[in-house]
Formats: C-alpha cells, structure tokens, sequence
C-alpha cells in the first residue's frame, strides 16, 4: 500500500512540474523581449536502480524546458539542459533532486521514506 500511494503521490507532483513548467515556458515564448539562460547542469543522484535512473530521466525530459542529456552512472549524475537556468544554477539542481529524484525514490524505496538521502 505504501508503494501505491508515494506513487499516486508522484503523479500529482509531477503534474504540478509539469504545469508550472508550461507556464514558465509559454512567458518565456510569448515575451516580446525574452530574457533567459540556458545551459547544461550536472545532477548529482541518489538514483542508482535502472528503474530509478529512467523515471528521473523520462520525467526531466517530458518537463518542458528541460531534457535529460547524458547519465554517468559511475559518478551518480546526470546531465541536463535547461531552458532557463536563471542566476542560480543549484536552485536548478535542487528542484530537479527535491521535486523529482525524491519522491521517485519514495515509491522505488518505500522502506526508506526520503530516498535515503
């Protein structure tokens, strides 16, 4: 039951990325003077399991303003390119690890609530 529900729980996060992320890209399309940042960003993951690695990649990727771009698994990171990464580019990390990776890792590893972080 646990499994089910950080799953279901999840979803609606995701859900709420991914509309917030719609959002952020339509200002960005639609502003007569766009002002962004793009880059690449390594993430550190606390993902190791196949399963893992390609939710948190998949999930990026159908984010819009972002898309996973290369998984070192020796080192636990993976690589990214975002549309904006703004001025500070570990809040980015920290959304995509607090947002994502976590509450993947929720539903993956039930019995430690957190991830194990």
């Amino acid at each position: 039951m646990t499994r089910f529900y950080y799953a279901i729980r999840y979803a609606f996060i995701f859900a709420r990325a991914l509309i917030k992320a719609n959002i952020d890209v339509a200002k960005v399309v639609l502003s007569p003077h766009p002002t962004f940042r793009p880059g690449f960003l390594a993430v550190p993951m606390a993902a190791a399991t196949d399963l893992e690695i390609t939710l948190l990649a998949n999930s990026i990727t159908l984010t819009p303003g972002t898309i996973s771009v290369h998984v070192v698994r020796e080192h636990r990171i993976i690589v990214i390119h975002a549309l904006d990464i703004g001025n500070d580019a570990d809040a980015v990390r920290r959304d995509v690890q607090q947002t994502l990776e976590a509450n993947i890792l929720m539903f993956t590893r039930p019995l430690a609530i957190g991830g194990g972080r």
